[in-house]
């Protein structure tokens, strides 16, 4: 039979398992997790009694609250002594057992809206475009679907019509060559940047039909052609600076070899 186990770590926190006797030996059928403090301990035990009931065991809506033993932090263990004090006999308290109504990962959000500061990008000043970005970066999908994903990490999403505009504003505003700018400016003020070069006379391709860039002899093996180096400003991790100096990054030819 398995029953729900609480056990005080060397780490001192309370760990709540699912636990069952075998062949007169005691096995851990599940480690739930550990508890810090008693709100964490009872959103664990009812986690617990949760897997224990299972799915296949369903529940008659009586209108009745269901109430379990308060569960509290096991202590540390006393000290050893010559005689052992009398127990004491305790009346364990019976409460309304806890409810999980909702969960979220606040946190995350948090952590990712700092980075987000961070770099700079608040002073485009737009907390729904903000949304929109961490939404993208937790889980890309679709605009309409952002409303999930947000309310996950306990966000409010604007509606779908607000979202819509402001991904019209992005356009409008220039958003890219602003963003890019202020990558720039961050990676001035937080390290160095380098140029780099890369040589792309002897790239090769394969196509049915020419367009302006592939095109049949465009390799080293073609004297007639100049070497072809395309620029790139990277920080010195060599994370690419997306537009951040217009008369140089893109794509260009030197006629000198």
């Amino acid at each position: 039979m398995v029953w729900i186990r609480r056990v005080r770590t060397k780490s001192g926190v309370t760990a709540v398992q699912l636990a069952e006797y075998v062949g007169g030996r005691r096995r851990i059928v599940r480690h739930v997790g550990s508890a810090h403090d008693e709100v964490t301990l009872g959103l664990l035990m009812e986690e617990a009694r949760r897997l224990l009931a299972g799915d296949a065991q369903g529940e008659l809506a009586l209108g009745i609250t269901p109430t379990a033993v308060k569960a509290s932090l096991v202590p540390a263990p006393d000290p050893d002594a010559l005689f052992e004090p009398d127990p004491v006999a305790t009346r364990r308290e019976v409460v309304a057992r806890a409810v999980v109504h909702k969960t979220f990962s606040r946190l995350l959000f948090d952590v990712l809206a700092g980075v987000y500061a961070d770099l700079g990008f608040d002073a485009l000043d737009d907390e729904v475009f903000r949304d929109l970005v961490i939404a993208r970066v937790v889980e890309p999908t679709s605009l309409l679907d952002v409303d999930r994903v947000l309310a996950d990490l306990g966000r409010v999403s604007a509606s779908l019509s607000t979202r819509k505009r402001t991904l019209h504003r992005c356009s409008d505003g220039a958003y890219r060559d602003r963003l890019a700018t202020l990558s720039f400016t961050h990676a001035v003020n937080h390290g160095d940047i380098s140029l780099c070069l890369f040589d792309v006379t002897t790239l090769y391709f394969e196509a049915e039909k020419e367009d302006d860039l592939r095109k049949v002899g465009f390799s080293n093996y073609a004297d007639d052609l100049p070497p072809r180096l395309g620029p790139d400003v990277v920080r010195v991790v060599g994370f690419h600076l997306m537009g951040a100096l217009p008369s140089v990054v893109g794509r260009c030819e030197i006629a000198q070899r």
